[in-house]
């Protein structure tokens, strides 16, 4: 199961390192940091960036949360563990972690979708987004984004990922 544990905003990777370096192995399958791939247009060229797609937030799969709970007591700056109680790791919603781990590739990144807009339906042709068309409530093709309306930490989340509208029909 996924558990989500909060740290300081713009140093996801540097704690994730040192939750790797510090918890013992066998208390974990994973840790990771969940991102999307947009495309950005800079020195008039297009790139491929790589963006946290929950800024503040790591993610640990885990079947021992009790155990990994424990070892992040001793991991320097981390904010704090989910849960309803202060000796409590509550998993991430199993349908969210199927929905997320369906659309990520192996480094945990959400690549590019490709879609078009005809009249007022979004239709996506490729990609991870494909038949989740649904969840999208906004886009922003000048961003090539995409926010997806996603329920996660207990209320309603935007969720933003790369999205490409290579074609507009009336």
């Amino acid at each position: 199961m996924w558990y989500a544990v909060q740290v300081e905003t713009g140093k996801e990777d540097i704690i994730k390192d040192y939750c790797v370096n510090l918890i013992s192995k066998e208390t974990y399958k994973d840790i990771f940091i969940l991102r999307f791939n947009r495309a950005k247009k800079y020195y008039g060229k297009w790139h491929k960036e790589s963006k946290v797609m929950f800024p503040g937030y790591m993610f640990i799969d885990s079947d021992t949360p009790a155990d990994v709970y424990e070892e992040l007591k001793n991991v320097p700056e981390l904010t704090r563990v989910l849960g309803r109680d202060v000796d409590e790791f509550v998993p991430i919603e199993k349908n969210k972690e199927i929905l997320f781990s369906s659309m990520v590739n192996d480094n945990h990144e959400i690549d590019i979708s490709h879609g078009l807009i005809e009249g007022d339906r979004i239709i996506i042709t490729d990609g991870p987004l494909e038949g989740k068309e649904a969840m999208i409530c906004k886009i922003n093709r000048h961003k090539r984004t995409a926010v997806l309306d996603v329920e996660m930490f207990g209320s309603n989340v935007g969720v933003t990922v790369g999205l490409e509208i290579v074609e507009k029909r009336q």
